[in-house]
């Protein structure tokens, strides 16, 4: 018995192999929380990348005077070039001018003031149509407030997101779920607005 006792004592009071268990312990973690930096960093990275997109886009149509439906669709392509590594992208340019006094019969809903669609393009699919005359209307709450007669510029942007690597753990861990990231960018043309060919809306 006392031979049992003492085999168990200093059993108990064995540190040998200590570092090694704790190591193993604490290894899983450490890889989590450096594949949970990775990809919290790509959430911001992808953030700041669609913005500055988006940006681009919106300054590029801003020093433009005239455009063509294949310059406009061509942005897409401009879009899924700066966003690289998005599985799906969409856009929504509006080109737009403000009217004091609109003349009758025109749908306003705002007494006589009103924003006139001068044209709207969507593009990349899912389900983004272009702004209609009515919908324009609508964004009075995201738009400065423009003088009589002045134009401005809409480039929407939805970039889908998919983080490469599942970091929660067991549901405890904060994880990161599929997403999109939008961009609502209002800008004032270069010069007096930005036109499509073959319209009748800039006249």
């Amino acid at each position: 018995m006392n031979r049992l006792r003492t085999s168990l004592r200093d059993f108990a009071r064995d540190e040998s192999g200590v570092m090694l268990a704790e190591f193993l312990m604490l290894f899983p973690l450490l890889v989590w929380g450096f594949i949970a930096l990775v990809v919290y960093w790509d959430v911001f990275r992808t953030i700041n990348v669609t913005q500055k997109a988006a940006y681009s886009i919106s300054d590029l149509l801003s020093r433009q005077e005239l455009v063509t439906e294949d310059f406009v669709a061509g942005l897409q392509n401009v879009l899924d070039f700066l966003t690289p590594g998005a599985p799906q992208s969409r856009m929504r340019i509006t080109s737009f001018e403000f009217l004091e006094n609109a003349p009758e019969g025109t749908p306003t809903g705002w007494g006589d003031d009103e924003y006139v669609l001068l044209w709207s393009r969507a593009s990349g699919g899912g389900g983004i149509a272009p702004y209609t005359e009515d919908e324009i209307q609508d964004l009075r709450d995201f738009i400065p407030l423009l003088d009589n007669g002045q134009s401005a510029l809409i480039v929407e942007t939805w970039v889908d997101y998919v983080p490469r690597f599942d970091i929660g753990v067991l549901n405890f861990a904060p994880g990161i779920s599929d997403q999109t990231f939008t961009q609502f960018i209002v800008t004032y043309p270069r010069r007096r607005r930005v036109c499509l060919e073959d319209t009748d809306t800039c006249v």
